[in-house]
């Protein structure tokens, strides 16, 4: 029983925000930025690194359906950088 109340004070049980890597950069930045316009963004790690490229291009896809400014190219060529560094499996 003693465990199971340690565990209801456990901080981290509480947690509300997700830690993604490398937080503190400029590709987070750029990631967090065009990717939570519609949505919270996916961990990297939520796919491999040969997904992302088909999961950035879908996102386009779907900001032009929404007559939303598409993600500039410099913009996706960090985004890819960030996610397949820090992909599934790396």
């Amino acid at each position: 029983m003693a465990a199971l109340e340690l565990a209801a004070c456990d901080a981290s049980s509480n947690r509300t925000h997700t830690d993604y890597p490398d937080e503190q950069s400029e590709a987070f930045n750029v990631y967090a930025r065009n990717c939570s316009e519609c949505h919270a963004p996916p961990l990297p790690s939520a796919h491999p690194a040969e997904e992302w490229p088909n999961v950035i291009a879908r996102m386009q896809q779907h900001l032009v359906h929404r007559s939303m400014a598409p993600i500039a190219v410099a913009d996706i060529l960090v985004l890819r950088e960030y996610l397949e560094t820090h992909a599934a499996g790396k």
